[in-house]
């Protein structure tokens, strides 16, 4: 009796402290969340799946160490709130996945999705009440629970109602679902989705569930239960990340595993070891709060030198391949990258090595940059020097004759030339101007550590010079890069290959709305389905431009055939092609539209969407036009 009390004892510990650690990971993930670079419908919904995970966790994890039964009672209320409003975020959950497959919503899903909105909101109201939760008993093993009420049956019919409905709609997103990719990541989702509603069995405990369950079995299925919803959180959030973030996948599981290791593992992990050390404490009668202190600052202090230590191995881990040798190459170039500051600070360092060396005290150092000289450093009283080569600069010679000092212009000049190459022969990179009035006699010594020092400043110009040749290059393709980024975010699954039913003018109208809504550039029009179209992929092979320029392009045309003839007016003849491009070509606000156009907002709002149908009845005649008759 005593090992089965002692095993209890050691479950619904554990249950307590996952509980506490899943509350900490809920709110740690939903600041994940908040910055996810990439807000839609999707997105949206997970945060708020996470904000009310964190109410279910949060109430459960207090509850636990609370004993008055009124503080109890209102505590519950707050963690049936996360339980009313979870089964209708799911459905929307599934029916925003289902939606990403290329099958919005016709309006069947959407009502349903309105009808368990308000069902959640009554349900809340009944709750805040009195009238959902029944008598709360607190003295009767395994659990504290509530009687059943009328209210809280409909809630359970309710429940299992929604997850049906969810589950149908999971499971038409993973048929919908093509590549293998695809498919393993909308598997990604639907399983951490269901598995958390499934999950929540260790807070539906009414006096018939619990009837069924002995303590030792109803805790051992607690701690199961939360540890599974630790890994289906996990992978949830994964999951959704691919939509997110911008960024690519091997970059998101790297964020990911910080975020998590460093802060939600991190605190679970010190609040479990001090929740443990104080019940023994209290079992055994003693007060063990400087062992919780010590735990307390050992586990976080220790748990983040781990991280630092074993991080670079789980890259390996996560990256092997192709990909880890092509990261190691741009960590090495990252580490060894010679900034613009750097230069500075070496190339002062080498002059006054040489001014110390030759014994002068002025000197600058000139670089020839875009076909001129310009200063980099200076050591000393130099204004005589940078006028004179201010006033004479076009007249500096070019070819030194092989002279290690030349005299020039009542200066002395030390040339720097760059190493000779199979490809390439010797040139000028620059000079070290030095005042030239005293005598400038130097030993075999001082020549040779002159020689070694202009060597040493010789290959630090030409590493900066060839670095800033890349940068610069990086500059250029830096648009193409964030474009083939924020394709990734959105083409995260076959919305992006769904073949474009033209008859279908509804979801015409809604990727058309999309991408006139970032015109001027952002995921809706970067991974719009319109981007397939034909009359799209010809112009970027006739332009040259990309299929993100080619399709603004196409929209532009579009907006500006709708132009009537003449001068822009103010009148009805006009009202469509000035909502169009007072909206999307110059970015106004529609409260100034509405008062340029003398309207109400609601009927620039109706207006609006007459216009954007205008636009898209134009796509689908632009497309059909060209597939019948190609050119």
């Amino acid at each position: 009796m005593d090992s089965v009390n002692g095993l209890v004892a050691f479950f619904k510990a554990t249950s307590d402290v996952l509980t506490a650690g899943l509350a900490v990971m809920t709110f740690s993930l939903f600041l994940y969340s908040l910055t996810f670079k990439i807000r839609d419908r999707l997105t949206n919904i997970f945060s708020a799946i996470l904000f009310f995970l964190i109410l279910v966790y949060g109430a459960d994890a207090f509850g636990s160490v609370i004993t008055d039964k009124n503080t109890l009672l209102q505590i519950s209320k707050v963690h049936w709130t996360g339980l009313i409003f979870l089964p209708t975020l799911c459905f929307q959950f599934s029916d925003a996945l289902l939606t990403l497959t290329g099958k919005p919503s016709k309006g069947k899903r959407k009502f349903i999705g309105y009808v368990m909105t308000v069902c959640s909101f009554v349900l809340v109201y009944l709750l805040f009440s009195d009238r959902l939760l029944g008598e709360l008993i607190v003295d009767k093993a395994p659990a504290l629970f509530f009687y059943r009420t009328a209210a809280m049956n409909g809630y359970i019919v309710f429940f299992f109602f929604t997850i049906a409905l969810s589950v149908y709609n999971f499971f038409r997103a993973i048929r919908r679902t093509n590549s293998p990719t695809s498919k393993r990541r909308m598997i990604y989702l639907v399983v951490g989705a269901l598995g958390l509603l499934l999950g929540l069995f260790p807070y539906l405990t009414f006096e018939s569930s619990l009837q069924v369950f002995s303590s030792l079995t109803f805790w051992f299925l607690s701690t199961v239960l939360y540890l599974a919803n630790w890994l289906l959180i996990s992978i949830m959030t994964y999951a959704i990340s691919f939509f997110g973030f911008s960024v690519p996948d091997r970059e998101i599981k790297k964020r990911l595993f910080h975020w998590i290791f460093r802060g939600p593992l991190t605190a679970s992990i010190t609040l479990g070891l001090t929740t443990l050390i104080r019940r023994a404490g209290v079992l055994l009668g003693k007060d063990f709060a400087i062992y919780e202190i010590l735990t307390m600052v050992a586990s976080i202090v220790l748990l983040e030198h781990i991280c630092t230590l074993f991080f670079p191995k789980m890259e390996k881990m996560l990256f092997r391949g192709k990909d880890l040798e092509e990261l190691e190459r741009v960590r090495r170039l990252e580490e060894r990258l010679f900034t613009k500051n750097d230069f500075r600070q070496f190339s002062e360092i080498i002059l006054a090595n040489i001014c110390d060396r030759i014994r002068v005290t002025d000197a600058v150092l000139f670089l020839k940059m875009n076909g001129s000289y310009d200063q980099v450093i200076s050591i000393g009283n130099t204004n005589l020097i940078e006028e004179k080569v201010k006033e004479t600069k076009k007249e500096i010679p070019r070819d030194f004759e092989g002279k290690l000092i030349v005299r020039w212009n009542g200066l002395r000049l030390i040339p720097i030339i760059s190493f000779p190459t199979e490809e390439n022969k010797p040139s000028h990179l620059g000079f070290i101007a030095i005042s030239g009035e005293k005598r400038l006699d130097l030993d075999y010594e001082q020549i040779a550590a002159l020689n070694l020092l202009l060597n040493r400043l010789r290959t630090a110009i030409m590493d900066y010079q060839q670095q800033q040749q890349m940068l610069i290059a990086l500059d250029v393709m830096a648009p193409e890069m964030d474009e083939i980024q924020n394709l990734l975010a959105i083409g995260r699954f076959s919305d992006m290959n769904v073949t474009i039913d033209l008859q279908d003018s509804e979801l015409i109208n809604k990727w058309t709305k999309d991408a006139l809504s970032h015109l001027w550039g952002g995921p809706k029009l970067t991974g719009n389905s319109l981007l397939q179209l034909a009359i799209v992929q010809k112009r970027s092979e006739e332009s040259g431009d990309t299929l993100t320029k080619a399709l603004r392009l196409v929209l532009q045309n579009i907006i500006e055939s709708l132009k009537p003839e003449g001068e822009r007016q103010y009148t009805n003849e006009w009202l469509l092609y000035n909502i169009l491009d007072l909206k999307y070509n110059e970015n106004m606000k529609m409260r100034d539209i509405a008062k340029r156009l003398s309207l109400s907002e609601a009927d620039l709002y109706r207006k609006q969407r007459i216009a954007i149908e205008m636009v898209a009845k134009k796509i689908i005649e632009m497309e059909t036009s060209y597939l019948l008759n190609p050119r």
